[in-house]
C-alpha cells in the first residue's frame, strides 16, 4: 500500500482540525505590509485590514517559493522515505506557487503535482475529498489519485460576496467608476472561480442580507450541487446575524452545515472584511 501525503499552500485556509485529521503538510505563502514580509497564517488576518486603514495601501500577497516547497518536501521524505507526495496547488493562474513547487520537485522523486484551479475553501474541499478518496482506496496508484483530483476540481463551484468593494478597487479588480456606481446604486457584485481565475459574477442590488439570499438561491438554481459537500466561509467582520442567515438559507436546500471556515490573509486582502464565500461540489 502506497503511503500518500498531501501538501498544499497556506492559501487553502485548511483548518487545523483537517490538517491534523488527514496529515496534510502546509507550505506558507507570504504577505508584505510595508517593509515587512511575513508567512501567511502566522498573524491575525485583522492586521491586513488595519494596515489598509492606516496606509490606504493593500498588503501585497505572494506565493510560496521553491525553497518553501523544497523544505517541506525534504522533511516529508526524511520522515517517510518511501512516501508519495500529492501536491494539490493553489490556482496556478493566480500565483507563482505552482511553478515554485514544480521547480522544487525537480530535486526529488515521487512528487505528483496537480493544480486545484481553486483558492481558499475551494482548495480545502478538494483536499478533503482527496484525503477521503485515499482512505477509501488503499490500493490506489498516484495516477488514480491525480485523476480523482482532476475530476473533482472541474465540479467544484466557489463564489464569494464582498461586503465592501474598497479592497477590490484598491487591488485594481474594480474600476473607480464601477466602484462609485455600485456604491450609488447599492450593488454588490460577486466573484466566482472559473478555470482557476477570479472573475466577476452576478451583481445583486439591495442591502447585504438581501444579496446573500439572492446569491444562495442562484447558487443552487444554477449548479447541481450535492448538499453534503457545501461549505461556507468568511473573512473577519462577518456578523453572527449574517452567519445565522446563511445557515438558515442553506438548510432550505438540505445543506445542513454548521461549520464556518475562516479565510486567511491571502484571500481576505482582496475580499475585505465581512466577505462571505459559498462552496459546493456538483454531482456527476
Amino acid at each position: 500500500m502506497t503511503k500518500f501525503i498531501i501538501t498544499a499552500e497556506s492559501g487553502s485556509d485548511l483548518p487545523k482540525e483537517l490538517v491534523e485529521r488527514y496529515g496534510v503538510r502546509i507550505i506558507p505563502m507570504h504577505v508584505t505590509m510595508g517593509d515587512e514580509t511575513r508567512p501567511d497564517g502566522t498573524f491575525p488576518v485583522e492586521e491586513v485590514f488595519d494596515f489598509y486603514e492606516k496606509t490606504g495601501t493593500l498588503p501585497k500577497t505572494a506565493g510560496s517559493t521553491p525553497d518553501d516547497n523544497a523544505k517541506c518536501f525534504r522533511q516529508i521524505f526524511e520522515e517517510y522515505p518511501d512516501a508519495h507526495i500529492i501536491h494539490i496547488a493553489y490556482s496556478a493562474v493566480t500565483t507563482v506557487s505552482f511553478n515554485a513547487a514544480k521547480i522544487a520537485a525537480e530535486d526529488f522523486e515521487n512528487i505528483h503535482l496537480v493544480d486545484s484551479k481553486n483558492v481558499t475553501i475551494g482548495q480545502t474541499a478538494i483536499i478533503k475529498a482527496t484525503a477521503e478518496y485515499i482512505e477509501h482506496h488503499p490500493d490506489a496508484s498516484p495516477e488514480d489519485v491525480i485523476a480523482f483530483v482532476e475530476n473533482i476540481r472541474e465540479r467544484t463551484r466557489f463564489i464569494f460576496l464582498p461586503n465592501t468593494l474598497l479592497y477590490l478597487k484598491a487591488g485594481g479588480r474594480v474600476s473607480n467608476l464601477a466602484f462609485h456606481g455600485a456604491a450609488l446604486l447599492n450593488i454588490h457584485p460577486t466573484i466566482v472561480i472559473e478555470d482557476g481565475y477570479l472573475v466577476s459574477g452576478k451583481k445583486y442590488r439591495g442591502n447585504f442580507d438581501r444579496c446573500i439570499k439572492k446569491m444562495i438561491a442562484d447558487f443552487f438554481n444554477i449548479y447541481n450541487i450535492d448538499p453534503e459537500t457545501v461549505m461556507v466561509c468568511g473573512s473577519p467582520g462577518v456578523t453572527d446575524e449574517n452567519k445565522d442567515l446563511v445557515y438558515s438559507l442553506l438548510s432550505q436546500h438540505n445543506a445542513n452545515t454548521d461549520q464556518w471556515f475562516d479565510t486567511g490573509a491571502v484571500i481576505s486582502s482582496h475580499g475585505g472584511p465581512g466577505a462571505i464565500g459559498l462552496l459546493g461540489i456538483e454531482r456527476e
